[in-house]
């Protein structure tokens, strides 16, 4: 069985899947408290499976970007359990999660989520290609108005928030997965997380390091990130 584990913003999830395949579920609103929520959380998680943590066999990890510190306890928690165990952590990218249920949409995919007051993180996503080919962007909300494409698909955490404006700029012909919250699901971190794990790409768990980017940190940050996981 593998643990999926998700506390990028607030919004929260783990779950249990079998190759690939969520067989369970839990997601919650966690209003900074994630260090105290967690861990209770997958004990209940692998209650209602009916299994222990010693039939975990792998781990898959949202690395960001989001909060610090909320990527810190998801980050502490799965390296531990994979160290621990001795079992794969596998790494991925937020945005990446938010973007995979729409990658065959027929359009390129945008994902956002917040990333202060003014700013958003941004995923851009090429349409029909292998969801690492994307690339991440923090942008002030004006520019990321400014960059608009009528035929790209706009998806995530932030695209209820941001829906009145992108239709402003690209009319009521604007394609935005308006959804409620959480907009992440486990089963979309399994997919992907199973991928990986089937083409042998393993995080380095004694290195790794969230995706938490500021300005000038975007495009260094992000390409080592790739470098170190791939």
């Amino acid at each position: 069985m593998e643990l999926s584990i998700d506390t990028s913003t607030r919004y929260a999830s783990v779950g249990l899947s079998r190759q690939g395949e969520t067989v369970a579920e839990l997601a919650w609103h966690s209003e900074r408290n994630h260090s105290v929520e967690l861990v209770p959380a997958i004990r209940r998680l692998l209650e209602h499976g009916g299994i222990g943590v010693e039939d975990v066999t792998a781990i898959f990890l949202a690395v960001g970007p989001g909060g610090f510190s909320a990527l810190r306890v998801g980050m502490s928690t799965a390296v531990s359990l994979s160290t621990a165990r001795g079992i794969p952590l596998v790494a991925i990218g937020t945005l990446q999660i938010e973007a995979q249920p729409y990658l065959r949409l027929g359009g390129d995919v945008r994902a956002i989520i917040g990333g202060g007051r003014t700013r958003l993180y941004v995923g851009s996503y090429p349409a029909d290609s292998p969801v690492s080919e994307g690339e991440i962007d923090l942008m002030e909300h004006g520019a990321f108005l400014d960059s608009l494409s009528a035929e790209a698909i706009y998806c995530g955490e932030a695209a209820p928030t941001m829906a009145s404006a992108i239709r402003e700029r690209l009319g009521d012909a604007a394609r935005i997965i308006d959804a409620t919250s959480p907009t992440r699901h486990a089963s979309a971190i399994a997919r992907l997380g199973h991928q990986r794990l089937e083409a042998g790409d393993v995080a380095d768990a004694v290195n790794l390091e969230p995706i938490y980017l500021r300005s000038s940190q975007v495009n260094s940050a992000a390409r080592r990130w790739a470098q170190d996981t791939s």
